[in-house]
């Protein structure tokens, strides 16, 4: 089973003096203004002030910054644009800044590229949509998103089956597409069933669950789970059971993330704000 975590920060060894000379310049702050669009990465509640630091989008990363208003807090940067392009960069800088906040509280995340007209906007949607916003952050409270993805050899598995039930044999009588479809009937039911039983061991160790389209042909399983932070170690510990017993499978086990697949909420720039300064 692979293992997909935030890298860990390390340093090497060497002349500090030589190290010193090759470190290029720290980017410096920008200045911060009331005006302009805004990029929106999440909402927390906040007890006291957050630095977030430079680590938004952008060529140079960005300040990120605070916007409080109404019992929550927004993390914003200035945009780098109106309309932000799902580049390499961008969504990794989205996701830098998420997953430092969710180090330390409960993320409402809003979806890749949310612009908003300008920081108005920001404490305007933070008032009007408080109620809304609240609840979201109550069903989140202490709960991180974990994701499970698994992935099959299907020759591999009808060669098992084959091993293990002689009906599964080609008959002297019978045309090879017939067994073909016999066979293929064979494993499809198997690895349903064996989904389904992947998933009903997970489903009491969290707190809801989502399945999500497959992706490529050989992806049989993606599923994200809303897990207690206090009980993330007993489902990472009942994955790595059930891959244990399950090798015609491959698991792949990512996390934690901010819980996307848990929240529904679209805000930012609409048509008719194309015309705010």
């Amino acid at each position: 089973m692979s293992r997909t975590t935030r890298p860990r920060k390390g340093a090497a060894r060497g002349d500090s003096r030589t190290a010193q000379a090759a470190r290029p310049s720290p980017p410096t702050a920008e200045t911060v203004t009331p005006d302009g669009p805004r990029y929106l990465y999440g909402i927390v509640r906040a007890t006291a002030p957050l630095d977030v630091g430079l680590i938004g989008l952008g060529a140079v990363p960005a300040q990120v910054y605070a916007v409080s208003e109404a019992g929550l807090t927004a993390l914003v940067s200035v945009a780098p644009g109106r309309v932000v392009d799902p580049t390499r960069a961008h969504l990794l800088g989205h996701q830098r800044v998420t997953e430092t906040l969710l180090r330390e509280h409960t993320v409402l995340p809003v979806a890749f590229g949310t612009v908003m007209a300008s920081e108005a906007q920001v404490r305007a949607v933070l008032r009007t949509a408080q109620g809304e916003l609240s609840s979201a952050l109550d069903a989140l409270e202490g709960k991180v998103e974990l994701g499970l993805k698994v992935l099959w050899h299907r020759e591999h598995l009808a060669q098992r089956l084959v091993l293990e039930d002689a009906q599964l044999h080609r008959r002297d009588d019978e045309p090879e597409a017939e067994h073909e479809r016999r066979l293929e009937a064979a494993v499809e039911d198997r690895a349903g069933r064996d989904m389904r039983a992947l998933l009903e061991g997970l489903r009491p160790r969290a707190a809801a669950m989502r399945e999500h389209p497959p992706v490529g042909e050989r992806m049989l399983l993606n599923a994200a789970f809303l897990v207690e932070r206090a009980r993330q170690e007993s489902f990472e510990e009942k994955v790595r059971s059930l891959a244990a017993r399950a090798d015609t499978y491959s698991f792949r086990f990512t996390g934690p993330w901010a819980p996307y697949s848990f929240v529904d909420l679209h805000l930012g720039l609409r048509d008719e704000d194309a015309s705010l300064p």
